[in-house]
């Protein structure tokens, strides 16, 4: 153990990965560089369709000890992270490292997986279910919960490699071009699987909605995909606004919200031309609903908005005019989290 310029006590190793404690903001600078994975480059007449997910866990050459990877936009609806799971284990694959973005009540079947050794080690945002079983020491190896920025951050900087990229996607046509603003299952954009395409050393593209080329607009260019498999379904999107991204109705946490906005209004952001950035999370969805009443008081154009609060955000903002949105009159009543 070694003590960090907070006092505290960490472990100099974990996983096998050395570790720098913290000695203050600044303290070193970064050195070497980040290093993606070669263009994949495709010819008229090719094609990266596959017949089936086992074909292209085959064809990426997974194997035993090997870091897979998947996104989380569908949330509670995804049914990929758990249809390439069962895949991988009928191909008798065991020891793998998981390295997903987040993980919820919909992938308990992962909980099967982990206690037959198919993966011994997790490193992403955990939920429900597989959360509370992963808190009983079941994996061989500790637990790394990252944040959204800091999982891009460790992909890029080498400390989390990933082998074999799964990236569901709503539309792609033959050639990888992908998005997930189009089709029947479309999720938004692809923000969180940006990573994976560009460092991963495999990337397989599932879908069902395979398109003739071009596919349009483009998430993910066919430069990053090895490989495209067509499935019934990749998930329900009616799923995507549960959990976490239903707004809180508790007063305390209704209050911190206010809060949130009067603190941004004391600060002077809340101005013409301001974005921002808000997250899951009851609280951060009720910030929403109060800059939005905030904004309208004071007749402020906002820039542009992103974030994971999907539940709030469409009825919040509208178009008013080629450029800024504004956040309309209608007021948005507060839900019960489930």
């Amino acid at each position: 153990m070694t003590l960090n310029a907070v006092g505290r006590f960490i472990p100099e190793e974990i996983n096998g990965r050395k570790l720098r404690p913290f000695q203050g903001a600044f303290s070193f600078t970064p050195a070497g560089c980040s290093v993606s994975t070669p263009l994949k480059i495709s010819r008229p007449g090719d094609t990266k369709v596959l017949k089936s997910i086992d074909e292209a866990i085959r064809r990426s050459g997974l194997s035993d000890g090997m870091t897979v990877s998947f996104h989380h936009h569908l949330r509670y609806g995804d049914m990929v992270l758990n249809m390439v799971l069962e895949r991988i284990a009928a191909a008798g694959i065991k020891g793998l490292r998981l390295a997903q973005t987040a993980l919820f009540g919909v992938h308990e079947p992962l909980v099967r997986h982990i206690r037959n050794k198919v993966v011994t080690r997790i490193e992403g945002s955990i939920n429900d279910v597989v959360g509370y079983e992963t808190s009983k020491g079941v994996l061989e190896a500790p637990t790394v919960l990252r944040s959204h920025g800091g999982r891009t951050r460790a992909i890029e900087s080498g400390d989390l490699h990933i082998d074999v990229a799964f990236i569901g996607a709503s539309e792609a046509d033959p050639l990888g071009n992908c998005n997930g603003v189009n089709g029947p299952s479309a999720i938004g954009p692809m923000g969180y699987s940006y990573a994976d395409a560009q460092y991963a050393d495999t990337v397989v593209v599932i879908t069902d909605n395979l398109v003739p080329f071009p596919a349009h607009p483009i998430s993910i260019p066919m430069t990053q995909v090895d490989y495209i498999v067509k499935v019934k379904n990749i998930g329900d999107p009616d799923r995507i606004a549960m959990g976490t991204l239903t707004m809180t109705d508790n007063p305390v946490r209704l209050k911190i919200a206010r809060y949130v906005v009067e603190a941004l209004d004391a600060c002077g952001y809340i101005k013409d031309g301001f974005s921002f950035q808000a997250g899951a999370g009851g609280i951060s969805i009720a910030a929403v609903k109060y800059l939005g009443d905030r904004m309208r008081e004071k007749r402020v154009v906002g820039i542009f908005v992103m974030g994971g609060s999907p539940s709030m955000l469409p009825g919040c903002w509208k178009r008013e005019q080629p450029g800024p949105f504004l956040i309309p009159s209608p007021s948005i009543q507060p839900q019960s989290r489930a």
